[in-house]
């Protein structure tokens, strides 16, 4: 298993493209934990941290990232005061990680990516719009389409959900700090988003936590997803000038 980042690590080719899944869900939902597990059960997968793991790595999304958390100060969204540009720098921080990942899956390897464009998408709305949730809505399938302009959408997205009070519990055990009542809001209007936003997609699965406590189990299912997942065609890396 590797980590995020490794621009050029590839592995033999194998003729087909691997599978890009991607792990939503709000703040102690399980992504991490389950990512890991699912990861134990696949060949070799690459996996891309969350933003929250990249803040003291020397690449290019790294420095977005961490210096979008110093002009935040405390605040955990990174919300510095600026929201369309810190919308425009996540999104750059999602162009970035495609092109690092992106001959990997070419040389299929699958990719695990923690927090993708649907995360963005999601609390950069909710930022954007903050008293008005069908404009936080609408904003998200705009902010989803530009991004998609750039860069994929992952072949599989996972959507982990669970009762908010339960998820933000483990957070605050996870963080050592208690999460405060306007985060908890935020929170809970963006677990409504990830449910609105993904309504009909095709490539988005669910998994209700409460339903399905045990993460071994859990992360069974999610490998199984993985195995019937079917990559899209997208160009090939050389007629894109990606080194292969």
């Amino acid at each position: 298993m590797s980590v995020y980042p490794h621009p050029t690590d590839g592995g033999a080719g194998t003729g087909r493209r691997g599978v890009l899944v991607s792990f939503e869900g709000i703040s102690g939902i399980g992504k991490s934990h389950l990512t890991r597990l699912v990861a134990r059960r696949l060949d070799g997968p690459l996996v891309v941290e969350e933003f929250s793991g990249r803040r003291k790595r020397g690449d290019l999304g790294s420095r977005i990232v961490s210096a979008l958390a110093e002009a935040a100060g405390a605040d955990r969204f990174l919300r510095g005061g600026c929201p369309a540009s810190e919308t425009l720098l996540l999104l750059a921080v999602q162009l970035h990680t495609f092109e690092t990942i992106r001959v990997p899956l070419h040389t299929g390897r699958t990719v695990l990516e923690g927090r993708s464009l649907h995360s963005v998408a999601v609390y950069q709305a909710a930022a954007l719009h903050p008293h008005n949730d069908a404009a936080a809505l609408a904003q998200a399938h705009a902010l989803m389409a530009e991004a998609t302009a750039w860069r994929p959408a992952p072949d599989l997205t996972v959507l982990l959900t669970d009762r908010t009070g339960r998820a933000l519990a483990r957070a605050e055990q996870r963080d050592g700090r208690p999460i405060g009542a306007d985060e908890r809001a935020v929170h809970e209007r963006c677990a409504r988003l990830f449910e609105e936003l993904t309504a009909g997609n095709p490539r988005v699965r669910r998994l209700d936590r409460a339903a399905q406590p045990d993460p071994q189990t859990a992360a069974d299912l999610i490998a199984d997803w993985i195995s019937t997942a079917r990559p899209l065609p997208w160009p090939d890396p050389a007629s894109e000038g990606v080194p292969a």
